[in-house]
């Protein structure tokens, strides 16, 4: 078994001789005999000995305390002081490096033994703790939730800094500071409730939103009281787990069925007999409804004229807007809804103003905030439009694939009330030419009968 190896730093020479005889004499080696802090830097560095009994006044640029806490950042080597002052002041400031010990000259060889096993044990045993946080912090990094502690007045005390970057965030935000200080107020409070109840000796589950540098995130956190051997209450255990892939496919499907349900239910409304009118006011309000639109309209070519007419306009539109022509009859197809009727092509815009195919606002119009449109096709002919704006969200794929399948809903309701139309017109034209015709028959053979 390989001794343990040794550096004294002792600038008085009787003295350092007496120790490192001592030493020797205890059965520990030797690796050097130094006088000034400076040289201690060096031979640890160079020889890299198991400890240093370090005298804390020397002579020099730098003292034993400036030397020892160099080394140890530098070489983790566990430093023992060796002083002829105890004041408190002096061992105050010595504490602050983290000694594993000091030692008061003079002293006898029993003492001398004792504080270098008991710093010998107790870097040991840092070294083990240091050994155990890594693997743990490690296991931690590698996990993907995010796993936190708290102390009992809710603060955070660790946190996995790793996986907050994915959210843009640190874990400064988090150390030290309570739910609420972090979250502000509001959301804090849920939070704060939560932490509660797991002081309490609850376990705690509950889910989340939060909106960071990098987006909304959809979150599930995990509460469990954090008790020592005891079971005493230290703190709390948290695991946040990110929801958000899930919760998105929830909503999507729970979205999904709405919108199928909606359509079932607009359907059914226009199979009954009415007005192109009341199409167009029901497909419009399912299609505010279903997209979250403040204003839109709702327009049909007509057959004769090939103008569109937009009664759906005379609703709120006018009523926000200040032009001075507010007829529900266009000629000319103009801006971002003109484009589709022009070209026979969908469109969605979150920035109308800067989008080339728009002509503008013109002044008193409402302002566009977004806009999505689809033209109502039937037997791949142009029938009319369908047009919204000014979601509260910006439009997304999806809105565009609801509006056109409310375009599509309008165009085929549309096409059958026209045929209706015409039917009922021709009808009524070959009724009145039957009565016509009747009437000269029962005529004539008034005249044939008379004598």
């Amino acid at each position: 078994m390989s001794k343990t190896r040794i550096m004294v730093v002792e600038d008085e020479s009787v003295v350092a001789i007496d120790i490192g005889q001592r030493l020797e004499t205890l059965g520990y080696e030797v690796t050097d005999i130094v006088s000034s802090g400076e040289k201690a830097i060096e031979k640890a560095g160079k020889n890299h000995p198991d400890l240093i009994l370090m005298d804390i006044v020397l002579k020099g640029k730098i003292d034993g305390i400036e030397a020892a806490q160099e080394i140890y950042n530098n070489y983790n080597i566990p430093v023992v002081y060796l002083t002829a002052y105890s004041d408190e002041k002096t061992l105050e400031r010595a504490k602050q490096t983290g000694p594993f010990g000091y030692i008061i000259k003079p002293f006898e060889d029993r003492e001398l033994h004792s504080v270098i096993e008991v710093g010998l044990y107790k870097h040991e045993m840092d070294l083990k703790l240091r050994e155990s946080e890594a693997r743990n912090k490690a296991i931690i990094n590698s996990m993907t939730d995010i796993i936190f502690t708290l102390d009992h007045d809710k603060r955070y005390t660790t946190i996995s800094e790793s996986k907050l970057e994915k959210y843009g965030v640190t874990g400064e935000r988090y150390i030290g500071k309570t739910a609420e200080e972090i979250y502000g107020s509001e959301k804090g409070k849920i939070h704060d409730a939560a932490f509660t109840k797991a002081l309490e000796g609850e376990a705690v589950v509950y889910e989340w939103t939060s909106k960071t540098p990098t987006g909304k995130w959809y979150l599930q956190t995990s509460l469990s009281p954090l008790k020592d051997a005891t079971g005493k209450i230290l703190g709390v255990l948290g695991v946040v787990r990110d929801i958000t892939d899930l919760k998105l496919a929830q909503l999507e499907l729970k979205r999904e069925a709405e919108v199928n349900n909606a359509m079932a239910d607009l359907s059914g409304k226009l199979i009954n007999p009415i007005s192109i009118e009341e199409i167009s006011d029901l497909v419009l309000d399912y299609a505010q409804n279903i997209t979250g639109s403040k204003f839109g309209f709702v327009g049909y070519i007509d057959p004769e004229t090939g103008f569109l007419i937009a009664s759906t306009m005379t609703g709120e539109i006018w009523d926000k807007c200040h032009v001075s022509d507010k007829t529900p009859v266009f000629e000319e197809f103009k801006g971002l809804w003109g484009w589709v009727l022009n070209n026979n092509k969908s469109i969605l815009t979150n920035n109308p103003q800067n989008d080339e195919r728009s002509t503008g606002t013109p002044e008193g119009h409402i302002e566009i905030e977004n806009f999505v449109s689809a033209p109502a096709i039937a037997d791949e002919k142009l029938v009319g439009i369908l047009s919204l704006a000014n979601s509260d969200q910006d439009y997304t794929q999806e809105d565009l694939e609801v509006v056109e399948r409310l375009a599509d809903l309008f165009a085929i309701a549309l096409s059958r009330k026209q045929s209706e139309d015409k039917l009922r017109e021709s009808e009524e034209k070959n009724r009145r030419i039957i009565e016509k015709f009747l009437k000269i028959v029962s005529e004539v053979l008034k005249e044939i009968n008379q004598p």
